[in-house]
């Protein structure tokens, strides 16, 4: 398997929560849990993209539902770009 070096800047309480679960021994380091994490969400991803078919209908329920809206207006991109900002709040409210 090849790799490659990245840097990345994180807020520092996820940092420091992140390193809480490498020192208790959850993850061998740092890369191991980024690793194992980035694998969790391109499945769940792949997920979405593989259920397409539902996708779309769930998108055409929204639109429906929000017709006389802006929202009714957005494109799928920008309606899985505002469900993943709702999804980090949520876990910022929870977690952070």
């Amino acid at each position: 398997m090849e790799f490659r070096k990245v840097n990345i800047t994180l807020p520092v309480q996820l940092f420091e929560k992140s390193k809480h679960l490498v020192e208790k021994g959850l993850y061998s380091n740092f890369s191991d849990l980024v690793r194992s994490s980035l694998r969790k969400e391109l499945k769940e991803d792949r997920q979405l993209l593989d259920e397409d078919e539902e996708w779309q209908r769930l998108v055409k329920e929204i639109r429906a539902d929000l017709q006389k809206t802006e929202l009714a207006k957005m494109s799928k991109e920008q309606i899985i770009k505002r469900l993943r900002k709702t999804r980090d709040k949520i876990w910022e409210e929870k977690y952070a």
